[in-house]
């Protein structure tokens, strides 16, 4: 018994951590439309995951650690915790 509650355990340690609230729409919260972020740009980065974002360039960098990518639009390392 002791064995199958450590394989248990072991295999569940890799999850990742339940998002810590709900989003509001902020830069790279979760959104499935525009109109779900308060700057109004939903971006879909190739199926990776899909976030509130915004236009940037060298005069308009990104926030927050994220990195203008080629097509001019802020894309973060991941998605905020949180649930649409």
């Amino acid at each position: 018994m002791r064995i199958l509650i450590v394989l248990l355990f072991a295999a569940c340690a890799g999850d990742s951590p339940p998002p810590t609230g709900r989003c509001t729409g902020q830069f790279y919260d979760a959104c499935s439309t525009e109109d779900d972020c308060v700057g109004a740009l939903c971006q879909n980065f190739l199926d990776e995951f899909q976030v509130c974002s915004r236009a940037c360039d060298a005069n308009t960098p990104c926030p927050d650690g994220g990195v203008c990518n080629e097509f001019d639009v802020c894309k973060p390392a991941a998605p905020n915790e949180c649930e649409l």
